[in-house]
């Protein structure tokens, strides 16, 4: 009888761990599109037979009409299972930023933080996969390849035309990209409040990469902005109860798609 009851606690450890390794992916090319494409798969699965998958099927990729080309650099793989860091961190920005209007007297200020709250609110976020996503450097670099398991959702987007400049502007949103436009143009635009960092800007490239580029006349350094980027304008002298309010923001932009 002990031996039989060993075994069942066996059988369901094997079958149990079976069940976390099977692999679900949703494709799409636009996280506010439902998914064009599922995959699934029976057990941990390597990153370049999802994405083999993915162009085979995706309806937009083969298309004899209209082939539509993928922008790579913005590509993005989300863990779409375990988010609840994140959303943690979203909670705790939109906390502060109504925090934050409710302790100003000024009408205008609210709605420019009502504006950033609206657009962080919209995120569909995802942990993500912090690589390249071009499918012929995952199949020539072993390190590209790792094996997946969970619940993802691949976003293979087509070029925008577009960046988002959000943070402590008047006009939080969307500008067309133009080639060698510098973030002074861009943040020009969007018009920096009052308590706006006017030294330095978060690039949030397509990929998820942040940089911190010196845009003052005493530090300014170039840098190029990829079409899809986001432009993050910090918050300056936040008491501490806003401390976390800045970098909670750029988390949140790393972690969404195109």
């Amino acid at each position: 009888m002990r031996s039989y009851l060993l075994l069942s606690v066996l059988l369901g450890c094997v079958f149990s761990t079976i069940a976390q390794a099977e692999t679900q992916v949703f494709v799409t090319t636009s996280p506010s599109q439902d998914a064009l494409v599922r995959l699934h798969y029976p057990a941990a699965v390597r990153l370049e037979q999802i994405i083999q998958d993915s162009l085979q099927q995706l309806p937009t990729h083969n298309s004899d009409a209209n082939v539509v080309p993928i922008y790579w650099l913005g590509a993005a793989l989300l863990d779409v299972q375990n988010t609840a860091v994140l959303e943690v961190k979203r909670k705790e920005a939109l906390t502060q930023l109504a925090q934050m209007g409710e302790a100003a007297d000024d009408s205008l200020y609210i709605a420019k933080l009502a504006q950033l709250a609206q657009f962080l609110r919209q995120i569909k976020l995802g942990q993500r996969v912090m690589q390249p996503l071009d499918f012929d450097l995952i199949r020539i670099t072993e390190s590209y390849n790792p094996l997946i398991t969970g619940r993802f959702e691949l976003v293979l987007p087509p070029r925008p035309t577009t960046i988002s400049v959000v943070g402590a502007v008047a006009k939080t949103g969307s500008v067309d990209w133009q080639f060698n436009t510098s973030s002074q143009e861009y943040l020009a635009k969007a018009q920096p409040l009052e308590n706006a960092d006017d030294s330095f800007v978060w690039i949030i490239q397509p990929d998820g990469k942040a940089l911190k580029q010196p845009i003052a006349y005493w530090n300014a350094q170039t840098q190029n902005i990829a079409p899809g980027a986001v432009l993050y304008v910090g918050f300056l002298d936040l008491i501490e109860d806003y401390s976390t309010l800045n970098n909670n923001i750029i988390e949140l932009l790393r972690n969404r798609a195109l």
